[in-house]
């Protein structure tokens, strides 16, 4: 089932996907300026409140839902800088490929 799905890398390892749920949140708090605590609450309590479920459909509903939740913010970050027309992941001040030197 999770062979034909284009996100099957991230059904397959619900590890990869919990720790990709909380760099969002982490990422999401430090841009909005939330407390980073509480949006992370928001992001185990579901899995915690899951961890013992057993049915195969139920487990992978619930993953589905939370690559749904990663895609969602990227299309959305996608969709932002399109309609702003400027490109949709550039390099912050200081990381590496960053264009504006100083003038040098």
């Amino acid at each position: 089932m999770a062979g034909s799905h284009p996100a099957a890398f991230l059904l397959e390892n619900p590890t990869k996907l919990y720790r990709d749920c909380l760099r969002l949140a982490d990422f999401l708090a430090k841009k909005q300026g939330f407390p980073r605590e509480a949006l992370r609450a928001q992001v185990t309590a579901p899995w915690r409140r899951n961890q013992h479920e057993t049915d195969p459909e139920t487990i992978m509903r619930q993953r589905e839902a939370a690559v749904r939740g990663l895609s969602n913010y990227m299309m959305y970050e996608a969709s932002k800088g399109a309609m702003d027309g400027a490109p949709t992941f550039v390099p912050e001040e200081g990381e590496e490929g960053n264009e504006d030197r100083g003038g040098k």
